[in-house]
């Protein structure tokens, strides 16, 4: 009995994780994301630190890196990407967001989406913040 209603709940699982997965473009499309065409992250953390851009695709679901890199750069400066179109990141991505890393330390995607539009003056602006293990956090504050 037992057994039954431990394959009865791990189903229920499966399926809810199924279909939250399968409306999370639909979900990122509609949430009203802050349009804009370029990204800058100031670094505020205990590293050195470089980032790239993500976004997801509405094609298949996934997140995609571009190639482009910040470089390294320390505490107390910021670098701001070109506009995204000319890094790779396509018209119809769903969401965009950095993906930082702290040199020898953690590394981690940026919290808080933003929307990629070709025609915006608007920037993207996040915080990296924390050390190179503890309380790593790369946050969208404008």
């Amino acid at each position: 009995m037992k057994k039954h209603n431990l394959l009865r709940r791990m189903g229920v699982v499966a399926a809810a994780a199924m279909l939250l997965f399968s409306v999370l473009p639909t979900v990122a499309a509609s949430a009203g994301l802050q349009s804009v065409s370029k990204i800058s992250v100031v670094n505020n953390g205990g590293y050195v630190f470089s980032f790239q851009v993500q976004w997801l695709s509405g094609d298949d679901g996934t997140w995609h890196t571009a190639d482009w890199n910040s470089g390294q750069y320390p505490i107390n400066q910021t670098r701001t990407t070109p506009p995204l179109s000319q890094i790779g990141v396509p018209a119809d991505a769903l969401a965009v967001t950095p993906y930082g890393s702290a040199v020898l330390g953690t590394s981690g995607q940026g919290h808080g989406f933003v929307r990629f539009t070709p025609s915006s003056s608007n920037v993207a602006t996040y915080r990296a913040t924390g050390t190179t293990f503890v309380g790593f956090d790369i946050s969208l504050i404008s």
